[in-house]
């Protein structure tokens, strides 16, 4: 499914308004302006500026051109500023402003209002007014950073026709509001819709990394590759978002994950790597030989189409809970696969299982792969298939040629293990005792470092640094890195993600049970524990975490937009939100809840808790997410320790929503439309179905 791009004319439009560059181009053969042109943005030049180091206050009826290096430019309302050499640091009026800046490396700085600015050439700093209303910014070529309004920005970085390259790198922040974020070439890119439904689109000879952030945001790339082996990244993190890696031209494959949410992911005609850690998904591999990497947590539909196609359970922990065995259970016959939930499973030839116990079984008439990875496995394969059983002591029959590793030395429960998949992902195993464990990244040396209080055994790619196993060292790429699981089981453990962990990375933290401390670091981080382990505290790190109750634990959210996932609001357990836009979302809960975000609690609906232990919502949350079930969702009165509007989402059943307390919230009812309650003020937004954050 191909969705359609946007037209370039709608970029044209922002060099047609000026023609300035065209007249920079004719005066020089280096594109240089060597004297004022008659024109600017189609009114007369009739002031012109130069020098250097000084600050200009314009009138309400000038129309100047700047040359020159650092001067400050202060305009007035409806301003329309031009510029040549230099550097200028621009303050364009409010109102309908109008700046093209011209090459140098500028500071363009706006009014409220809807303004239009052009930053030509050289390394720019654009920063839109909060206020503003439907602005339009061209960075041009450079590397450009363009700071959006809490408006509906469209934010360029480069041209359609911008080459491939690390000379061309932009950072481009929309910030609030519907916006739409385009850019077309340049090397390591960095484009953030951040809050509100979001179109990003990376094309042309771009490779960027894309972050749709809150809300249901759409992303849409030809993939592509940069020198230095990185793919073309799709984040689209909080919210049901839609990512398209399949727009024409591919430039080759792209790493899509679609963070928490449901969503829908399709890949490139390439060899494409997705992620999936939760949520209700979509995943659509198309060509090339695409590998999935999931924790087998949400209920998803993994389609890998044409070329040979792998699944990846490694990043895989147990559910206690839910299964007989510890690992996970793959079935290439009936297309299925269950491990924290269920897959339906198309097109997929080839499995790397989990590091714990696992059951595989191949698919006659075709020629599978099976690597069960770490664990007691049982693998059962088709006559064309090949299997590795992998450390352990498995049980494995047919297949053309197996090493099932019968007879190896299974999980070390005394001590930790850790190991890398040949799918990317690092795998660290605590013992059944209490573990200390942190997880870095030396870019220096290119290599994960693990360190351990009592040991460890290293496998695979990663080795001890000494004899006492104290620190074990894996060589890697970090480009080459698709994920990472800790997994400390029983004991009091503690686990913390150092700083140097690439923030790109998606890990799982899981606890086990006992009194555990689990602080994750920069990377995209799912932390959780088992039942059995009263007293945790679970702590994100510096990006957007999803953090599981599924006991009467502590949760901090951390310094970024994090979500809470509960699904039984009576365990007693404490969320504090911290910075950024937070959400407690109820998916999955076996019957409908009562939340409050003012109230600061969470209960079954019409129940209460019998047993006394309700859910704590932090004051500094701002987001619920309700059930299947008919839920009760209230916003109460704002406190000022939250960020943004409160939003209210109801997801299935006939739902009440109660969002009337004078300031401006958001609330979407999902299904039943206007069949649940609301009860609202008339300046919240009200949508009667499921409306951007639709499956």
């Amino acid at each position: 499914m191909t969705q359609p791009i946007p037209k370039p004319a709608v970029f044209r439009t922002v060099f047609l308004v000026s023609g300035l560059a065209a007249l920079f181009l004719a005066a020089s053969p280096t594109g240089e302006a060597t004297a004022a042109p008659g024109k600017c943005f189609g009114k007369k030049v009739n002031r012109v500026i130069s020098g250097k180091g000084k600050t200009v206050r314009l009138a309400y009826k000038d129309v100047p051109f700047v040359s020159g290096n650092n001067i400050k430019v202060i305009g007035k309302p409806n301003s329309t500023i031009c510029a040549g050499d230099g550097r200028q640091i621009i303050y364009a009026g409010k109102g309908n402003s109008k700046t093209d800046s011209g090459p140098g490396d500028d500071s363009i700085f706006t009014g409220k209002g809807t303004p239009l600015v052009d930053g030509g050439t050289g390394d720019d700093r654009i920063v839109l007014n909060d206020k503003s209303v439907n602005a339009k910014v061209n960075g041009g070529l450079g590397n450009d950073e363009i700071i959006g309004s809490r408006g509906h920005d469209k934010l360029y970085g480069s041209p359609t026709k911008a080459s491939g390259g690390p000379g061309d790198r932009d950072r481009i922040d929309g910030r609030g509001g519907n916006d739409k974020i385009y850019d077309y070439g340049g090397f390591g890119n960095k484009l953030i819709g951040l809050t509100g439904s979001d179109k990003i689109y990376s094309l042309g000879n771009a490779v960027s990394h894309m972050h749709g952030g809150n809300g249901s945001d759409f992303l849409y790339s030809n993939g592509g590759k940069a020198q230095d082996g990185s793919l073309e990244r799709l984040f689209g993190e909080q919210g049901n978002d839609r990512l398209y890696a399949n727009q024409p031209g591919n430039k080759g494959p792209a790493y899509l994950d679609g963070g928490e949410g449901d969503d829908w992911m399709y890949g490139t005609e390439s060899d494409d790597i997705i992620i999936y850690n939760s949520g209700i998904k979509k995943v659509y591999g198309l060509g090339g030989d695409d590998l999935f990497v999931t924790s087998a947590r949400g209920q998803g539909t993994f389609d890998g189409g044409g070329g040979r196609d792998t699944i990846s359970f490694a990043a895989h922990s147990p559910d206690e809970t839910r299964s007989s065995i510890s690992g996970v259970e793959v079935d290439l016959r009936a297309g299925k696969s269950s491990g924290f939930s269920d897959y339906r499973l198309s097109g997929i030839e080839d499995v790397i299982g989990s590091a714990f116990d696992d059951e595989i079984f191949g698919a006659p008439g075709t020629a599978n792969d099976i690597q069960a990875g770490l664990g007691d496995d049982l693998v059962e394969a088709q006559s064309e298939d090949e299997v590795d059983g992998g450390l352990g002591q498995n049980e494995c029959s047919g297949g053309k040629q197996a090493n099932c590793n019968d007879d190896s030395p299974g999980r070390q429960t005394q001590s930790g293990q850790v190991d890398i998949t040949e799918g990317g992902v690092l795998i660290v195993l605590g013992s059944l005792q209490d573990d200390d464990i942190s997880v870095g990244y030396n870019s220096g040396s290119s290599r994960f470092e693990v360190a351990t209080a009592d040991g460890a055994l290293a496998s695979g790619l990663c080795q001890s640094a000494d004899q006492t196993g104290n620190q074990i060292n894996c060589p890697v790429n970090r480009n080459n890195m698709n994920g990472m699981l800790v997994f400390t089981d029983n004991g009091g453990d503690t686990v913390k993600l150092e700083d140097s962990i690439p923030a790109i990375l998606t890990t799982t933290i899981n606890g086990g049970t006992g009194n555990n401390t689990l602080t994750g670091g920069p990377s995209k981080d799912f932390i959780s524990t088992t039942p059995g382990s009263a007293g945790s505290t679970l702590s994100g790190g510096g990006n957007l975490d999803l953090l599981y109750a599924v006991d009467d634990v502590t949760l901090n959210g951390g310094i970024d937009t994090d979500i809470f996932r509960v699904v039984n609001p009576c365990l007693g357990a404490d969320l504090t939100g911290g910075d950024g836009q937070d959400a407690v979302v109820f998916a999955g809960a076996p019957g409908g809840v009562k939340a409050d975000l003012a109230g600061g609690y969470a209960e079954w609906n019409g129940q209460g808790c019998s047993n006394g232990k309700r859910i704590g919502i932090g004051k500094d949350i701002e987001k619920l997410e309700g059930t299947d079930y008919n839920d009760w969702l209230i916003v109460g009165k704002r406190n000022p320790a939250q960020d943004g509007r409160s939003v209210l989402f109801g997801r299935e059943g006939i739902d009440k929503f109660d969002s009337k307390n004078g300031s401006a919230d958001t609330v979407t009812t999902g299904a039943g439309g206007r069949q649940n309650t609301v009860i609202s003020d008339k300046k919240d937004t009200v949508v009667y179905g499921y409306g951007l954050a639709g499956h």
